[in-house]
């Protein structure tokens, strides 16, 4: 299995990261030799590189899977702009829906709900090849009170699958393709299971 063409390309940053600011310890090294100076050019380098491990480090996964668990957010803020700009303008599906149609449908989510809380349970990335990935992720859907005693009281919310098909526009991933089914607790992933168990203790 090759190496994606992203990584390489953070990999030669990285190394010229590291080389310059290396150049720049052994410069300052040079100019004074005291013990203080080079600690503080090496305090400096040390610093400059976890900025950029932390910067450039992320993953296009990371990317995708940071983007779906605002999702769950999105919708418990009852944020409309937040949760279409998660739609491509170019959204179509096996239904004929349209981004249009999606649009009407999470209007029609918020008129109708009050205080729903959006579980991200696991979400899985089947395939990857920039600028296009598909994924699945389950989420458990509850009211806000299951939130608020969910140690208390058993969870008695939904579960959903969906199967979404994104496509990289820009700097942003936005969903393509969806299709959603509503899912049993048996039916979940292993790790959404052990996962509700955390949420949920007393789900069993």
């Amino acid at each position: 299995m090759g190496v994606a063409p992203g990584r390489v390309a953070e990999g030669k940053k990285l190394f010229l990261a590291v080389d310059f600011f290396l150049k720049i310890r052994h410069s300052l090294f040079m100019k004074n030799r005291s013990r203080n100076t080079y600690l503080v050019g090496f305090v400096l380098v040390l610093f400059v590189l976890s900025s950029f491990f932390f910067y450039c480090g992320k993953s296009e996964e990371d990317t995708i899977l940071e983007t779906v668990d605002k999702i769950g957010d999105y919708t418990e803020d009852r944020d409309m702009d937040g949760l279409l700009d998660f739609i491509s303008a170019d959204y179509s599906d096996d239904e004929e829906r349209t981004y249009a149609d999606i649009e009407e449908l999470v209007k029609k989510h918020f008129d109708r709900s009050r205080g729903i809380v959006v579980n991200v349970l696991v979400t899985k990335i089947t395939t990857l090849a920039v600028p296009e990935a598909e994924l699945e992720t389950e989420l458990a859907l509850s009211s806000g009170a299951a939130k608020l005693f969910r140690k208390a009281v058993r969870y008695s919310g939904r579960f959903y699958r969906f199967r979404l098909s994104l496509v990289k526009e820009g700097e942003v991933w936005r969903c393509k393709k969806a299709h959603w089914e509503q899912i049993y607790l048996h039916e979940l992933f292993p790790e959404s299971v052990k996962l509700m168990k955390k949420l949920f203790p007393n789900l069993f």
